[in-house]
């Protein structure tokens, strides 16, 4: 195929004009057309699991050619350049059109929960919510430290926001209102024990914490070993009062927010943690009378498991990621 190249014109222009994306910078030997890369970029979204390996594969059946490794190293960093054009233009496209303003994703995420109309009665609870955290989306310790690209997302929580909950106490203060025994309930789930030390020397990441509107739109992500009280944190200062959220422990969460620095803020916004529906058959009696949806003022029919949700569909990106470098990690979970 040939290329017509002006004379002061560098040779990735000239193939952008038609077209086609290279994986050098200098001297691009190798090109991949925009309409491929936007079809994996499609796939992927669709069927995380589908790999760049695959999907290189693929395409050296269609072309008759032998497989080998450097031809998925090439592909992968046109790709990385693609979604990085992707980027690019979208950050322009939100600056021009006044979208880049702080937290303007979250708040205009889910329009059913976030815009208000004009004398709309007031609600109680105001939203819903719910946060959980997944293990399935580990990420191997060292793995890919030679890439030490960062990955632009909108969904973490920064670690400038996060680390602020480092040395939070979480063991004593407030008691929930029902005096329940913490054990009773919080044994029956592994998100309110402690990692074993065996994983944390395998898993650098052990996994994502998330929170999700009722709409089952994902607000957040933040990495599992410091999770909720960040979340907690950023859903508070952008959403405000009168809120809820359904979490698997929210019994004995309540009372880690009690002793917590963001104790007052969550009191004065008067916002209330249960636990979801289906979780809840797992906690005790009195447990369920004070914090199952179902004894809950505003919830209706509502079961606050919309976490399960988001994770039955992303786990299926967790095979790619598993060895990924910290930069592929979070870019798979982002698409």
């Amino acid at each position: 195929m040939s290329v017509q190249q002006a004379a002061d014109e560098l040779a990735n222009v000239s193939l952008i004009n038609i077209g086609l994306l290279r994986c050098s910078p200098i001297q691009p030997k190798i090109a991949v057309s925009l309409q491929c890369l936007e079809l994996y970029h499609q796939i992927h979204r669709h069927k995380p699991s589908f790999s760049v390996q695959a999907m290189v594969k693929v395409l050296c059946a269609l072309h008759n050619c032998s497989y080998f490794q450097a031809l998925r190293d090439q592909f992968a960093i046109t790709f990385d350049v693609y979604l990085d054009i992707l980027w690019c233009v979208q950050e322009l496209a939100n600056t021009a059109l006044k979208c880049d303003t702080p937290h303007w994703r979250m708040l205009h995420l889910c329009p059913a929960c976030n815009h208000k109309q004009e004398n709309e009665p007031t609600l109680i609870p105001a939203r819903m919510d719910s946060m959980d955290g997944n293990s399935s989306l580990k990420w191997v310790d060292s793995s890919g430290h030679a890439d030490e690209r960062i990955f632009k997302t909108s969904y973490l929580i920064l670690p400038d926001e996060v680390d602020i909950f480092k040395d939070d106490v979480n063991t004593s203060g407030g008691a929930s209102p029902a005096d329940i025994s913490e054990t009773a309930c919080t044994d029956n789930w592994k998100t309110a024990n402690t990692i074993s030390d065996n994983t944390v020397k395998v898993f650098e990441q052990t996994g994502i914490f998330i929170s999700a509107c009722r709409h089952s739109m994902v607000q957040t992500l933040v990495e599992i070993a410091k999770y909720a009280l960040a979340t907690t944190n950023k859903v508070l200062d952008v959403y405000g009062s009168n809120g809820v959220t359904g979490y698997d422990i929210g019994c004995s969460y309540q009372k880690t927010i009690d002793a917590s620095s963001i104790s007052v803020k969550a009191h004065s916004n008067h916002h209330r943690f249960i636990i979801n529906s289906f979780h809840g058959h797992a906690h005790n009696c009195h447990c369920q009378l004070w914090f199952h949806p179902l004894y809950q003022h505003g919830l209706g029919l509502e079961d606050l498991e919309m976490c399960e949700r988001v994770f039955s569909a992303s786990n299926a990106v967790a095979p790619v990621i598993h060895h990924a470098s910290y930069f592929h990690w979070l870019q798979f979970i982002d698409l």
